[in-house]
């Protein structure tokens, strides 16, 4: 069974990076190819078992999976299993290592096993792109800790979620139903992932760029993103539209925003830009889904 190894050296002691791997929460803030990470049952945990779902590149591609993961903190390891690993892949499993190297240094080992019908080379090739990287992630984030700054904005609206979620799954019109969007490059990849390239207009009239991969689930209601390129004031940004039913047939529409400052002092302009689109975005949602209520 073919197996590989990637390492690095950290200097941040072993119980930290430990901590930041078994952390899948902050995983899209940390690393790169990863696009949304989530809980299905026993987390958030610091030891035991849990199991998580994830979202992220395989090369150009992007793929999910849900992996089974059994955390130990006295041996500074993460056991995990793809459950159901897409092609392909027959198996996939593997394990974080976080070794004290003594004097406040760590050697991160992130081992993996795997299985192929066929394309092994393109496994290997995968592992060996998005490894490096992952580790990466956790030693820049171990070396120099910056919190993730989390902020909200919601909007009680008087039509059912399935209204509001086709507002926003509908990126495609924004250009003619919000002002601040000047033009919107919307790509339906598979189901469920869509990849926007976006123009919003400032209130200073200047345009700024974004690019950003969706996760599309009407079923639970959200869509969870992640911007792929992101200005010099952001290290990183993951966001969420979320969409709770109320007992009363209403809805309660909420835009979640997950950064990584590149300069702590932009933190009230960061929240101000965001805000301020998420919270005109929801009002314009607002309107469309209370015209069109059944």
């Amino acid at each position: 069974m073919p197996n590989t190894v990637h390492t690095t050296r950290i200097a941040a002691p072993a119980q930290a990076v430990h901590a930041l791997v078994a952390d899948v929460t902050v995983w899209p803030l940390m690393f790169e190819p990863n696009i949304h990470a989530e809980y299905v049952e026993g987390g958030p945990r610091t030891e035991g078992r849990e199991r998580i779902r994830i979202w992220a590149f395989a090369g150009s591609e992007i793929r999910s999976w849900t992996s089974e993961r059994v955390l130990d903190p006295h041996a500074l390891t993460v056991d995990f299993r793809q459950e159901e690993p897409a092609a392909p892949l027959a198996s996939m499993s593997g394990r974080w290592l976080a070794k004290d190297l003594g004097g406040g240094e760590t050697l991160l080992e992130l081992h993996h096993e795997f299985e192929a019908f066929t394309d092994e080379h393109f496994v290997l090739h995968t592992l060996h792109q998005n490894t490096p990287a992952e580790l990466a992630g956790v030693r820049i984030a171990a070396e120099n800790p910056r919190t993730p700054y989390t902020f909200e904005d919601s909007l009680r609206i008087t039509a059912p979620p399935q209204i509001v979620y086709g507002f926003l799954h509908d990126a495609d019109r924004w250009p003619e139903r919000l002002p601040h969007v000047a033009s919107l490059d919307l790509t339906d990849e598979a189901p469920g992932i869509q990849r926007m390239a976006m123009e919003t207009r400032g209130p200073d009239g200047i345009l700024h760029h974004s690019e950003s991969v969706r996760v599309c689930r009407p079923e639970v209601g959200s869509i969870a993103y992640k911007q792929i390129r992101t200005p010099t004031v952001l290290v990183a940004h993951t966001g969420e539209w979320r969409l709770d039913a109320l007992p009363d047939g209403t809805t309660l529409a909420t835009s979640r925003h997950s950064v990584i400052l590149a300069d702590p002092k932009a933190r009230e302009t960061v929240r101000n830009a965001l805000g301020t689109n998420s919270r005109a975005t929801l009002r314009r949602a607002k309107e469309f889904a209370e015209t069109r209520r059944p």
